[in-house]
């Protein structure tokens, strides 16, 4: 089991309302409420595709059973940039959660156990649960390429709109190619 659960969420979105109207060229109010859906769907979609939170929120990952290569280079958090560790706990079938932070860091996004420390047992019927922040920090901070993929899936999505529904552009499929080109750009190597 793996589950993934939102403690704080982000604040607001890695693009403006205004700075998507200025792209897509809008100068009424009449459909705010379609752009700031948009930039919600791009947002998600760029998210998804990268495996990148891009602005900062708090998560908890639980895990049934400790992943393979915990012992060695670290288990792989995701999704990045992970910038801290807030908690790891161990939670039993009766959900009393015993503190395990001080056995693991952080390591390149990874977790980690610290030296000379062994990762505690998962007990039957309970679950691992591990908090970490992760983003690029607010809005502003965002990358401007990832700011552009937004964008450009924002432009999509107004471009294929019809009148009561709109089509947005590949949400279980291939992104667009110029889209598809800033992500792959992005991706880091993974060993």
């Amino acid at each position: 089991m793996t589950d993934l659960t939102v403690i704080t969420p982000p604040e607001g979105e890695p693009v403006s309302l205004s700075q998507a109207k200025d792209y897509l060229r809008v100068a009424h109010d009449g459909e705010d409420d379609l752009i700031n859906d948009l930039v919600k769907r791009a947002t998600a979609r760029v998210e998804q595709a990268s495996t990148l939170a891009l602005v900062d929120r708090r998560l908890k990952l639980c895990w049934s059973e400790w992943p393979l290569g915990l012992t060695g280079r670290g288990a792989r958090l995701s999704p990045g940039p992970v910038k801290a560790l807030a908690a790891v706990r161990i939670v039993d079938d009766q959900d009393i959660a015993t503190d395990q932070t001080a056995r693991f860091h952080l390591t390149c996004g990874r977790l980690c156990l610290r030296p000379w420390s062994i990762a505690p047992g998962a007990p039957s019927g309970g679950h691992i649960e591990i908090e970490f922040d992760t983003g690029f920090g607010t809005a502003e901070a965002v990358p401007k390429d990832l700011q552009g993929a937004v964008l450009r899936l924002v432009g999509y999505g107004y471009a294929s709109r019809t009148p009561g529904t709109f089509d947005f552009p590949s949400e279980e499929g291939r992104l667009p190619p110029d889209v598809q080109g800033i992500l792959t750009a992005r991706r880091e190597l993974r060993l």
